[in-house]
């Protein structure tokens, strides 16, 4: 039953039905899921021994404690209150939930499907709107009262062109894995549905997003036994997609190395504004200005009523140092989750093992993820603690696996002579 909500929850919130339902706006539909998913969940933990909290646990009541203890330290705590730590908290539910729910490898499959399926249908979605009704959702300055138009979220999603290829790419990651182990047909509509990925992305004209999926592809491409296969399609889709790009689009994505090109201008300009961001650090270094008043902060700093365009800068700027120290000790926590997963499941053969497969798709989500985190802000935002939500459940059910193995390997003459005595 928990479970179950949880995945009701998960499609929800990644689809926005309160926004597509209007009677499920009304009721707070999201809201009501938690709290009685909330409820649900500590009822039947009840009595839990403390030796199940784990160092990721551990770390992650620290950084909310710490944005708690400090609100009479920032600058202004009633955004804290009122903004901030409500939604922190809204975020840091994905951790929680997925690693009270997702107890068996069989749940951990389901909750992937759901998850991808969902991620597939918010590329979809645009995309369609696109092709059919000449969609665009957003645009962007070029030069000269000059615009170009980029491809955003569905109207019902309320995502960016960098979100949308931050969807996009997180789709391609775990379609590619996850249908490893689920049979020929969906490994058949994962290529399918891979041309439609790229088509997508060149629409977003994010550049952050071109250089995330240049470095999933790096990712996959190392982990994979098919290294020719995979360059030959990745050379044929790069000579289609460039094809396909109009002048603009073309520019935009050289400017991520070239000045001598239209967007070169702004992508100097995301570079000079980290800066500007960090100097504004240091008119509060210790505690920070207050958890969800980055944007507060730059606005009465500089004049600019924008969020830190960085992770590392906006958790400065909201927390200071001891907040950054934190997070950055969390993500050390599940990096380490994964390396011990790893020493579990090396020698087994990952094309039929799929906590291999998952764990792989992991490895290469969090290349992606630091990437990302240099060219956008996220502290809260679910996608970290859902991140380290899985990499708990992941090694929980690979240490599972590991001692049920070793003990079917015990000689029968072995385990006789320990229960003997």
């Amino acid at each position: 039953m928990v479970f179950k909500l949880y995945l009701l929850f998960i499609v929800s919130y990644l689809l926005h039905l309160p926004a597509r339902i209007p009677i499920l706006g009304l009721v707070r539909f999201d809201l009501l899921l938690v709290v009685v998913t909330g409820v649900l969940i500590i009822a039947k933990r009840e009595g839990e021994v403390k030796e199940n909290v784990t160092e990721t646990d551990k770390v992650l009541r620290l950084l909310l404690g710490y944005f708690i203890v400090t609100v009479p330290l920032v600058q202004w705590p009633g955004s804290v209150l009122w903004t901030g730590i409500p939604n922190l908290v809204k975020a840091v539910i994905f951790y929680f939930f997925t690693v009270a729910t997702l107890t068996t490898e069989e749940r951990l499959r389901t909750f992937m499907g759901v998850f991808i399926g969902c991620q597939v249908f918010r590329v979809l979605e645009p995309v369609y709107l696109h092709l059919v009704d000449d969609y665009w959702g957003d645009s962007t300055f070029v030069d000269f009262g000059e615009f170009m138009d980029r491809l955003s979220g569905a109207p019902s999603d309320t995502i960016n062109p960098n979100g949308l290829a931050y969807v996009i790419i997180t789709a391609v990651i775990f379609l590619h894995y996850h249908t490893l182990t689920t049979g020929p047909r969906y490994r058949l509509a994962y290529l399918g549905l891979f041309p439609i990925f790229v088509y997508a992305l060149v629409l977003t004209a994010s550049r952050s997003g071109m250089v995330g999926f240049a470095v999933i592809l790096f990712g996959i491409f190392m982990k994979s036994q098919r290294k020719l296969l995979m360059v030959m399609i990745v050379v044929i889709g790069a000579v289609v997609g460039v094809a396909n790009m109009n002048d603009l689009q073309r520019e935009r994505y050289l400017s991520i190395a070239r000045d001598d090109v239209r967007f070169a201008g702004t992508a100097q300009g995301r570079t000079e504004g980290i800066l500007v961001n960090l100097e504004v650090v240091w008119n509060r270094p210790i505690f920070g200005h207050g958890l969800g008043t980055s944007k507060e902060a730059n606005y009465n700093a500089i004049g600019k009523a924008k969020p830190a365009h960085n992770l590392y800068v906006e958790i400065l700027q909201e927390g200071g140092i001891v907040a950054l120290i934190i997070f950055l000790v969390f993500l050390k926590s599940v990096i380490v989750n994964f390396r011990v997963v790893l020493t579990h499941i090396r020698g087994r053969v990952h094309g039929i093992s799929y906590l291999g497969n998952i764990s792989s798709a992991m490895q290469v989500w969090l290349l992606m993820n630091i990437l990302f985190s240099f060219a956008t802000y996220g502290l809260s935002s679910y996608e970290w603690y859902l991140f380290g939500g899985l990499s708990v459940v992941i090694r929980r059910l690979a240490e599972l696996e590991s001692s049920s193995i070793a003990s079917a390997e015990e000689p029968q003459w072995e385990r006789e002579f320990v229960f003997s005595r």
